[in-house]
């Protein structure tokens, strides 16, 4: 019985010639002659399929053999299931050559020696796995052992994964790239001088409009302090849609320390900022926000995440749309290796849960960073160099696959048109998913510039919906300063918040596709007026343009009760109204002196009679329900009106869906 090696260059092998369950990657490390590291490098590297291409160099993520060493260096290694084996793949990614022996073990321990090599050289340059074929094994086997010599080895040498086969058809080892991708080029658009300079330009967000850029300068002359650091800076885009210059942020955001900000609200209104701001204006480790009040940005507020800790001196974060996840690239005691991937919770007391690793799945002992989760919630960007791909780090995107945050796709390399042979990391990307917008230093106006791509179908985000307005007050239709809330329907659940720009009332939102939202804008004084937006059946991006308004709590003001349902011709509520009734419940008893006219109407379809009765049916089925919630029977009267006040024309059934409403007048505050 004898094993001939024989070498295939699979450097990029995008093609699967062999059935999926002819080959395995060993699952379990038996025994090891010596390791570099207890996490990264170390044996449990070579489990699983190959985290880097072949001979692609160093790797965190593969078995470092301890160098130098004067012994013959081994690994055993066990398959989940015994097969004839026919061929065994082992991906040396750093100096392949060094392997002298193999031995395959039998069901009962006994080794057969398959394959030696007297004199084991480095290999340079090859690109390529060794692989070992052979005559036909006699027997089923599930676990090897590779003897390895260093004698001649100069420098350090690494195995990544290990496979056999039961087929000498080839074993990929592959980029997971995007499915259907299209050849189409990609051209990488530099932002110019309005955004660059021959300084540094770095981590770039972009709001969800699209419309503003913030990132952070390194050595600018107009930099605070004395060294020029890092401050964060900001461009708007004109009516042509083109960026305008850069500015400075300005204190109190930027001062003489580094400073960087790693997200933006929706609405804008809201800057998130790496460290903490001392009064006596030095920075420490942590994070913080600041609040645009319409002229002038807030001095940073900590904030605080629970048993929050970074091994790492750097890091790199970002914040959902809704404002009420971050995930964090950091190092902790649980990481895989070096930096992970965390997701951190905002809590109802206003801080941050502790940070929960995202898994193996995004995760590897190499280096994860950058990671950005776009407006659907749900897709994930971020660099690693633990996955195969092109260069150092390359970008990758994966999508969560539930609530856990540790089910996720497996991680699509975004294609050799995106990623270098170099460092790419730190996409960001506007809500609409169309363009990303990058650092790179080539063909840059300085050492580092910013630039923008418009991205492949197959590896944008889902939908979402930009919804966007005023907030202001009905009866004199000024600006109101408000928080923004937006649920689920019809369980309530809250989906997010904002906060409108206290001079102009203006306020944005990201909502992504899929479900039913209501949402109302929230001041002390009024009560709110409810819209809903149905975006089940939503496959594309849009926008929308809704004013929300506030009525002041007055006699004589009427609020319509937007988010209240019936089924056709029928009075019963349906279970979609109860949120908007117990918020209305809320107000009631936030002004106990306040007494309302709850008042039905209908259309016009139908005898009058008819609808005379049905508006007052309606009107009752709201006053039961707040009465069965604890609210004085006195407090409450009624009034169908039937269909005698139209607000809407009823030869249209955009406007006959007007008409039919209930809606409250407050009689007495």
């Amino acid at each position: 019985m004898r094993i001939v090696p024989i070498l295939i260059t699979i450097f990029m092998l995008y093609s699967v010639s062999a059935q999926a369950n002819e080959w395995q990657w060993a699952t379990r490390v038996v025994d090891f002659s010596s390791q570099y590291g207890n996490r990264e490098f170390s044996p449990r590297e070579i489990l699983g399929k190959p985290s880097v291409m072949p001979d692609f160099g160093k790797s965190p993520a593969a078995w470092l053999v301890k160098y130098p060493s004067s012994k013959t260096e081994w690994i055993r290694l066990e398959f989940d299931n015994p097969i004839y084996i026919k061929q065994i793949l082992i991906n040396e990614n750093f100096n392949p050559g060094a392997i002298v022996k193999i031995v395959i073990y039998d069901s009962l321990g006994r080794g057969y020696q398959i394959y030696s090599n007297n004199s084991p050289m480095p290999r340079q340059n090859s690109l390529k796995p060794s692989r070992f074929y052979g005559d036909t094994i006699k027997f089923r086997s599930k676990e090897l052992k590779i003897e390895l010599n260093l004698f001649n080895y100069l420098e350090d040498y690494q195995i990544d994964a290990v496979a056999i086969s039961s087929s000498i058809d080839p074993i990929p080892i592959e980029v997971n790239l995007p499915k259907n991708a299209t050849a189409k080029p990609i051209v990488k658009d530099n932002l110019g001088p309005m955004v660059n300079s021959k300084w540094r330009e770095l981590a770039p967000i972009i709001s969800s409009d699209g419309n503003t850029l913030f990132f952070t300068r390194e050595g600018h002359p107009d930099n605070f302090g004395s060294q020029r650091l890092q401050d964060i800076w900001y461009s708007k885009t004109d009516y042509s849609g083109n960026f305008t210059m850069a500015e400075n942020i300005g204190p109190p955001i930027n001062n003489e320390n580094s400073n960087f900000s790693f997200a933006i609200s929706p609405d804008g209104n809201v800057l998130y900022l790496g460290h903490i701001y001392l009064p006596d204006g030095k920075n420490i480790s942590g994070f913080s926000k600041s609040v645009f009040d319409g002229t002038k940005w807030s001095m940073p507020e900590s904030m605080e995440v629970r048993n929050y800790y970074n091994r790492s001196r750097s890091g790199s974060f970002s914040i959902s749309s809704d404002g009420k996840t971050m995930l964090l690239a950091i190092e902790r005691d649980d990481t895989y290796g070096y930096m992970d991937i965390y997701v951190s919770f905002l809590l109802v007391d206003g801080t941050w849960s502790e940070p929960k690793n995202l898994g193996n799945t995004i995760n590897t002992a190499a280096e994860e960073v950058s990671p950005y989760l776009a407006s659907d919630g749900k897709t994930l960007y971020f660099s690693t160099g633990g996955h195969p791909g092109f260069g150092d780090n390359d970008m990758f995107i994966s999508k969560r696959l539930d609530d856990t945050w540790t089910n996720w796709t497996e991680p699509t390399n975004l294609g050799s048109e995106i990623n270098t042979r170099g460092w790419d990391a730190y996409y960001t990307i506007s809500a609409e998913g169309k363009y990303a917008y990058f650092v790179s230093s080539e063909n840059s106006i300085g050492t580092e510039d910013i630039f923008r791509l418009e991205l492949p179908s197959e590896i944008t985000p889902d939908p979402v919906f930009l919804l966007r307005g005023k907030v202001l007050n009905s009866k004199t239709e000024q600006p109101v300063s408000a928080s923004i809330k937006y649920e689920t329907l019809p369980d309530g659940i809250e989906a997010g918040f904002a906060t409108s720009n206290a001079l102009t009332g203006d306020y944005r939102i990201v909502l992504p596709s899929g479900k039913k939202y209501g949402y109302y804008a929230v001041a002390e004084g009024f009560v709110a007026v409810n819209q809903n937006l149905d975006l089940r059946e939503v496959y594309d991006y849009g926008e929308l343009n809704v004013d929300l308004y506030l009525v002041p709590i007055e006699k004589g003001q009427t609020v319509r009760i937007n988010n209240i349902f019936f089924e056709f011709g029928a009075y019963e509520l349906l279970d979609d109204s109860f949120i908007e009734l117990n918020r209305l419940k809320e107000s009631l008893n936030a002004n106990p002196q306040m007494m309302i006219l709850v008042k039905g109407h209908t259309d016009n379809i139908g005898n009058d009679a008819r609808n005379q009765v049905l508006s007052e049916n309606r009107a009752n089925s709201v006053k039961q329900y707040l009465i069965e919630q604890g609210i004085d029977s006195t407090r409450i009267r009624i009034n169908g009106m039937g269909s005698k006040s139209p607000i809407a024309d009823n030869n249209t059934e955009e406007g006959r869906e007007k008409n039919r409403r209930v809606e409250f007048e407050i009689i007495s505050e």
